[in-house]
């Protein structure tokens, strides 16, 4: 179940990615919104990582960070320049 901690944090980072292109936009004065957005994903995991039975450590904090950021800054990225 190591693998939650993985690819949970990638696929709601992608969520979130999606969910701040989609209230954005193309204005650029809401990318507080976004950040809003991202921080409110991050913390839905100490919610659901629970419920896939896995135990979240302090230092497991930061890679989940890590990961969910990366990859909503990837995809909204990528949205914002198509």
């Amino acid at each position: 179940m190591r693998e939650v901690k993985t690819y949970l944090p990638l696929v709601m980072g992608a969520i979130a990615g999606m969910i701040s292109f989609l209230i954005t936009g193309n204005l650029r004065g809401r990318d507080g919104l976004a950040i809003i957005i991202l921080f409110l994903f991050i913390y839905l995991h100490k919610f659901l990582i629970p419920k896939f039975g896995v135990e979240i450590e302090a230092k497991d904090w930061i890679g989940i960070s890590f990961l969910t950021i990366s990859s909503w800054y990837i995809l909204w990225t990528i949205l914002l320049n198509i």
